[in-house]
């Protein structure tokens, strides 16, 4: 093997290789999720529908009763799905056989890397729209036979028209950036603990926000002992429309930052892990 950083076809041939050795465990993990998801969307279909009185639910509204519970249950379920997904990033390196097979691979360093974060991030959004829409195509099937009445009203929901395509473009991609952000957190995970990584970066994640707001609330408590009119500058100075675009630059280059910095660890990776 030529020590090239990156070669397409080398590339493709180790996709591959990741695909066809773990299709097993890949699609465990799809039906998982489609099951979890459907069992929530027929829950809160049982709920919705079966006691509905469509005449006086149509005076007042229009749309599907269960499209807000959907929408709730979609953008929960890929943050959540996504940060297990990304968590198990680099699950082969738990033991000494699994950091040997990976690590005497022949392929760089970067190709390694980057066909697993291909899998736990591209990957898994395609995972996760097609089972989302098949589960939402389960409740809306299922529920158009136990109440045929209300088949014109049982509909399923859009993604790419759901409220956060809605939103101006400015929360868009706050909202955007903050998915990778928080999955590339995981991903940085995966690559410091490969035990047991989702737990650990969980109780990380959840420490260092402890300690923001901490912080964030003991400074806005000492500007408003000092003036009283500060958390209105706070207000004025970093209104929505300015915010959202700090915010989404900075959700956006730290999400670089942990990849970066996930990549450099994984390259630091041995076979023998040393105390």
């Amino acid at each position: 093997m030529k020590n090239t950083f990156f070669c397409p076809s080398r590339f493709g041939m180790l996709c591959r290789k990741e695909i066809v050795e773990n299709w097993r465990a890949l699609l465990l993990r799809v039906l998982l999720m489609y099951g979890v998801i459907a069992l929530l969307l027929l829950w809160n279909g049982y709920a919705e529908y079966v006691y509905l009185d469509l005449d006086s639910y149509q005076a007042i509204y229009e749309e599907d009763p269960a499209w807000s519970f959907v929408y709730v249950v979609a953008f929960w379920s890929l943050f959540g799905f996504g940060a297990i997904a990304a968590s198990l990033t680099m699950e082969k390196m738990r033991d000494k056989e699994g950091r040997f097979s990976v690590l005497m691979l022949p392929a760089t360093s970067f190709e390694k890397f980057f066909s697993r974060w291909l899998i736990s991030t591209v990957g898994y959004l395609v995972a996760f729209f097609l089972v989302f829409e098949l589960a939402d195509f389960t409740r809306v099937a299922v529920f158009s036979l136990v109440r045929p009445d209300l088949s014109e009203l049982i509909e399923p929901i859009k993604l790419w028209d759901m409220g956060l395509m809605k939103e101006p473009e400015y929360a868009r991609w706050y909202l955007i950036t903050m998915y990778f952000f928080v999955q590339s957190l995981f991903v940085l995970g995966s690559a410091v603990w490969p035990k047991n990584s989702f737990l650990k970066t969980f109780a990380a994640v959840m420490l260092i926000v402890f300690v923001y707001f901490l912080l964030s609330a003991t400074l806005v408590n000492s500007l408003g002992k000092m003036g009283g009119n500060y958390p209105f500058i706070f207000r004025s100075m970093f209104a929505e429309r300015t915010l959202c675009p700090i915010l989404s630059a900075f959700f956006a280059v730290f999400a670089l930052v942990n990849w970066t910095l996930a990549y450099f660890r994984f390259r630091e990776s041995e076979i023998i892990q040393r105390m």
